[in-house]
This record gives structure tokens, C-alpha cells and sequence, in this order.
């Protein structure tokens, strides 16, 4: 054969690279001629019809790639034997359970017995219902029609659609026109009665030969079920070969009792209503219509002759060649958006004030693998209650999620409750209504004080004055005031930084988290009365609310004044240290009566310099406060001194 073999390669390398696409819908129309009737007589399929079948779902068109999922059926004996078998060899492909066919419930032919069946992918489609309608008989139709209803698995209702199974009369003159006329008022009649807004597709072999024939027209009157070409190609169609690539029958070389004579003939059709053409929802894809096995390269030949060039293996198209003697018409549509949710964490408590982001993320899910097999998600993301904000958004199958940010309403204590709610406009969207509430606990800010009564940042302990020797202790406490019953923040105490007399004037205050509102920590201040004078220290508290959004910072302030007075024993000099000058005061007037002019070597008041005396200053030795600048003898000089005045004393005893 003189077929392009590149064509054919070019073929098999696009369908090894094309994953199947996972949803949107590949219906096929097809008579397969399998039925008990004059001429026909082979009710199961012949051999080869696996590997077209096969073929069909997986050629690539608009870059869809997918089984079958809907395949329409004329010429068929019965469903429990033909069809099964039909149903048997798909589901040997795609493994047991993908496919089912229908119940087949049509009345007996007026002709013959043969009928119009279906095979639905169980896993994209569900059957909602079927029924027969139509008098057949002399002058009337030939058949009866079968209606589907068929919905996309995962949506609603309102993607759902029909499906008109019809195999009119064939044959030509007026008669046999007036006959398919009728078939297609009946059509109409049962269409136009379930009022506007249905999307139906008109399958099957018409047996027409031009769109000026009655039927034809029609089906595409005005009216609430007006039908449409999605190929718009009206003409004279028959032995045309202007209109070479649209047509169906015969594919047949005229052998195995099937119709012969080569392809020129349009008999096969999918006509929609309108719905299916706005681009919105359930909806026809552009440009993926077509005959499968034919492009228009063989005109009045049988589908496998060597003028060929259609992208298909040879094996193929010598099984179309004798499968049937028409070839399936092809179409693909996209499902209606299905819409995906999902809202981030918020926080469960805040802080007045605090700035909280309600995350919503908006994707269109439609089970797809081609971003042009489901239709846009149009959608509009609000808030109501204490949930605020909004946006308008589009979301594309397969673009991933897009991201809006709502927020919470903290300006008032107490518990903040609302909802981040998404409606989504698609046409016959699944999924298109959602609400989720949220809830969050808002504190009011914690209050720190040095009293439980109001509110005090200034604390001031004066300890007043006096007398040298020993500590003094001032107990204080931090309070955490509840200004909001039962919705006020804890209270952290994170810092405290001392500055001035912080060695005299102490504390023991430290780091705590958690006081709870109404709740209070003890604490005490210090004042180490050692050292005369006039003492102040200054503790800085730094505070915050509890570790959650919204938190502040606030400062406590602890004032510590304090005095001693008095003179230091042993402070000979009256420097406020007993040091190395008090004692040469005692040395320098050892063992003498106390002159008026030095009283102070005489602190023991009996009027003579001698141990008494120097008891006192050694019993005091380093008390007080080193004058700036003066040295302070190390305990070991200090021990020999003392030493060697103790030998002095000793001598001065025995010479007196």
C-alpha cells in the first residue's frame, strides 16, 4: 500500500508521549451493523473491533488523549448479548468494571429487531435514567428513539445531560424522508417539553443525505431544544467531495456482507443544543469533531485504500475496513469546574488588635490532565460575622490554587466567631458552595500594678531611717488586673534592670509567665543598713502580655529609698569606715589619760586609751564604707599588726 508510513509514525509517537487525560468526556456515535437483520446476521463484534476501540480513546486530539466514555450504538441485537460483548471487550482493555451498558428497554422495530444501545465509563459517568419514546410503524418512524441521561461521577444535577439515540429511515424519496421527518418531530416534542436550559446531544445514523432534508431542519428549528452542528457544515453531503472528511459510510471494501461502495456519505452525526456551544460548563471542545479513520484524503474509496494518509497504524484501518460499514464520529467536551477549598490555621486566642489572616486557598479540581478539559472556575470569596474582607477570582483547571487573604475582626474582647464562605458562578459547578466558620478567642491586653485596686506603674518603698546594722524587709506584689471577665491575657514579667544603691536597697524579684488575670506574685525588697547614709535604688520592670498575636509591652517601676544614722562603732575619725586611720588614732594615744583636744581615742568613755578602746575598732574593722581612694589592709597584714600591738600592750602592762 502507497499509505505515508510518517503519518503513522508521527501517530505512535504522540500517543506514547499522551498519558490519558483523566475526565473530560470522549463520546462516540457508531454503527457498528451488529445486528440480525437482511444483509447483516453477525451480532457479535468482528474481529479487529478491539484494536478500534482502543484507538479511538487513544488518539490525540486538542492534546486530549482518553478512553471512550460514552459510546452510542446503532444496529445492535440486544443489550444483554451484543452489547455485552461490546462492553467485554473494553472492559478486557481497561480492566473489569469500567464499562456498562444500558438497559436497552426499546419497544420491537417496525423493520427489523435491531435496536440502539450504550456503553458508559463507569468511572466518569453515572446513568441517571434512560426511556424509549416514538411511533414507528408504516408512515411513521422506523424505530424508536432511546434517551439517556448521563452525569459527570462528582458533580450535581445540574451537569447532567441527555443523549437521543436515533436510527432513522433509510433510503431516499419522499416517502422515506417524510418518515425520518417524523422520527424528528418526535424528537423535538420530547425535547422542547423539558423547557429551556438542556444540554442533549442528537447521536446516531440519520441516514441523511443533505441538511435541506426535513428532519435535518427540523432538528435545528428554533425552539428550546434546537439543535446545532458543531462543525456547521450544511450542503448537499452525499457523493460530495467537498465534504469528504466529514463523511461515515461506506468505509467497506463490499466484502463480509456489509455495505460497500466507499466513503461518501454523511450519515452520522452528534448534533447539541446550544448549551453545549457557550463555552461554559458542560461544553463541546472545538476542533476535536470529527470521523475517526477519515480526514478527507479518500473520497468514494474504502477507508484503508492507499490514498489514505489519516495518522492511524495500517492494522487499523484495515480493522476499520471490516468492522462496520460506517465509521464512529468522534467529539470531545470539557466537564463543568468543580471547586476545591481549603482554609488556613488560625490562630484559636489573640490579643485585641492583633492581625490575623483567614488564608483561603481557591483551586479548580476538575478531574483533568488538559487545562481545556474543564471550564474555568469563576468565584467570589467573603466574609460575614467577624470574618472581614473579600475577592473576586478565576481559577483554571490545573494552575494550582490561588491564594486570598480574609481577616478577623480583633478590635473587641471576647470570643470573635464567623465564616470564610466561597460561591462559585460556573455554570453546573460541582462543589460551588462553600462556608467554613472560624472561631477566635480575643483577649484583652493584661494590666500589670503594684495593687489590686487600680492601676499603679510607680511603686515607692521608703524604708526611712535607721540605725546602723542588719537587713530590713518590704514585701510588695504585681497584680494582673482583670479588665474583661474571663478575656484577659496573661501576664509575663520578662525583665528587670536595676540601676543606683542596688547592693543595699535589693529585691528578690524574678522572671515569671502566665499570671492569670485577677491573679497576683509576692515579692520583697531589701535594705542592708550596714553602711551609714542616705541610700536609692531604681528597678525596672519590663512586662508583656502572653505570647500570642497582639501582644504589648508595659514597665512597673520599683523606687527603693532608705537612710542610716547614727555613728559607726569604731569610726574614730567619723569617715563612716573603721579602718587603718580610726587605729593610729587609738595607737597614737596608747596608755594615756585622754587629752581634751582628742576625746574620740577614748570610745570607751572611761577616759584612758588603752584595750577597751582598741576592742572597739578591731570589732568593727572594715564596717562601713572605704573612704574614696584610702587602702584597706589585707587580713594577713592585719593579723600581724595585730599581733604586734598585742606584744605592745603586754610591755606598756609590765612597765607600768
Amino acid at each position: 500500500m502507497k499509505r505515508h508510513l510518517s503519518f503513522c509514525l508521527a501517530s505512535l509517537c504522540i500517543l506514547a508521549l499522551a498519558g490519558p487525560a483523566s475526565a473530560q468526556l470522549r463520546i462516540v456515535t457508531y454503527n457498528t451493523a451488529n445486528g440480525t437483520f437482511p444483509g447483516g446476521n453477525n451480532p457479535s463484534p468482528r474481529t479487529g473491533m478491539d484494536n478500534v476501540l482502543q484507538a479511538i480513546g487513544d488518539e490525540v486530539t486538542n492534546g486530549i488523549s482518553r478512553p471512550i466514555d460514552v459510546l452510542i450504538f446503532q444496529e445492535h441485537d440486544d443489550p444483554s448479548t451484543t452489547t455485552q460483548e461490546f462492553v467485554d471487550l473494553l472492559n478486557g482493555i481497561y480492566g473489569a468494571g469500567t464499562y456498562a451498558h444500558s438497559t436497552g428497554i426499546t419497544l420491537p422495530n417496525y423493520a427489523d429487531n435491531i435496536r440502539q444501545t450504550m456503553i458508559y465509563n463507569t468511572n466518569t459517568l453515572s446513568l441517571i435514567g434512560e426511556i424509549t419514546f416514538g411511533q414507528t410503524g408504516s408512515g411513521k418512524a422506523a424505530r424508536q428513539t432511546a434517551r439517556y441521561e448521563l452525569r459527570p461521577v462528582g458533580y450535581g444535577v445540574e451537569a447532567g445531560f441527555l443523549v437521543y439515540n436515533s436510527h432513522y429511515k433509510a433510503g431516499t424519496g419522499g416517502t422515506n424522508e417524510a418518515r425520518r421527518d417524523f422520527e424528528a418531530n418526535s424528537i423535538r416534542a420530547d425535547i422542547d417539553s423539558l423547557g429551556n436550559g438542556i444540554h442533549a446531544i442528537f447521536a446516531g445514523d440519520f441516514n441523511t443525505r443533505s441538511s435541506n432534508e426535513a428532519a435535518y431542519q427540523t432538528l435545528l428549528s428554533s425552539g428550546n431544544g434546537q439543535a446545532f452542528d458543531p462543525i456547521s457544515s450544511p450542503g448537499n453531503w452525499n457523493n460530495n467531495s467537498g465534504f469528504a472528511s466529514i463523511h461515515t459510510q461506506s468505509p467497506h471494501d463490499g466484502s463480509d456482507g456489509l455495505v460497500g461502495g466507499g466513503i461518501d456519505d454523511r450519515f452520522d452525526f452528534q448534533l447539541v443544543t446550544g448549551e453545549f456551544l457557550d463555552n461554559e460548563g458542560l461544553s463541546y471542545i472545538p476542533g476535536s469533531y470529527h470521523t475517526f479513520g477519515n480526514n478527507g484524503s479518500t473520497f468514494n474509496q474504502a477507508v484503508n485504500s492507499n490514498s489514505n494518509t489519516y495518522p492511524l497504524a495500517n492494522s487499523i484501518l484495515d480493522d476499520l475496513a471490516h468492522v462496520s460499514d460506517h465509521l464512529p464520529v468522534v467529539a470531545d467536551y470539557q466537564l463543568p469546574a468543580m471547586m476545591g477549598v481549603s482554609v488556613g490555621a488560625t490562630p484559636a486566642t489573640v490579643i485585641v488588635g492583633a492581625s490575623v489572616n483567614v488564608p483561603v486557598t481557591v483551586t479548580n479540581t476538575a478531574p483533568v490532565f488538559t487545562a481545556n478539559g474543564a471550564d474555568e472556575l469563576d468565584y467570589t470569596v467573603s466574609g460575614s460575622g467577624n470574618v472581614i474582607g473579600g475577592a473576586v477570582g478565576i481559577a483554571n483547571p490545573l494552575a494550582g490554587g490561588n491564594l486570598h487573604n480574609l481577616s478577623i475582626d480583633t478590635s473587641t474582647a471576647g470570643l470573635a466567631s464567623g465564616s470564610a464562605d466561597v460561591v462559585s458562578s460556573s455554570q453546573a459547578v460541582a462543589n460551588g458552595l462553600f462556608g467554613q466558620t472560624i472561631d477566635v478567642t480575643v483577649l484583652d491586653h493584661s494590666d500589670a500594678s503594684f495593687t489590686s485596686g487600680l492601676d499603679m506603674n510607680l511603686l515607692t518603698i521608703d524604708f526611712g531611717t535607721l540605725a546602723v546594722g542588719g537587713t530590713v524587709n518590704s514585701a510588695f506584689d504585681i497584680f494582673n488586673l482583670e479588665n474583661m471577665l474571663a478575656f484577659t491575657a496573661d501576664l509575663d514579667l520578662d525583665s528587670i534592670i536595676g540601676s543606683g544603691d542596688t547592693g543595699t536597697l535589693g529585691n528578690n524579684l524574678a522572671t515569671f509567665a502566665g499570671l492569670l488575670a485577677g491573679a497576683s506574685n509576692g515579692f520583697m525588697a531589701s535594705f542592708d543598713t550596714s553602711s551609714v547614709g542616705s541610700f536609692s535604688a531604681s528597678y525596672t520592670l519590663n512586662l508583656s502580655d502572653e505570647d500570642i498575636a497582639g501582644a504589648t509591652n508595659q514597665v512597673l517601676t520599683l523606687q527603693l529609698l532608705g537612710e542610716v544614722a547614727g555613728t559607726l562603732a569604731g569610726d574614730l575619725d567619723g569617715d563612716g569606715f573603721v579602718g587603718i586611720n580610726d587605729l593610729n588614732i587609738i595607737l597614737g594615744n596608747w596608755n594615756q589619760n585622754v587629752p581634751p583636744a582628742n576625746p574620740q581615742a577614748d570610745p570607751s568613755g572611761d577616759g584612758f586609751v588603752g584595750i577597751d578602746d582598741l576592742n572597739e575598732v578591731l570589732g568593727n574593722w572594715n564596717a562601713g564604707t572605704p573612704p574614696s581612694g584610702s587602702a584597706v589592709p589585707e587580713p594577713g597584714t592585719l593579723a600581724l599588726f595585730g599581733l604586734g600591738t598585742m606584744a605592745v600592750i603586754r610591755r606598756r602592762k609590765r612597765n607600768r
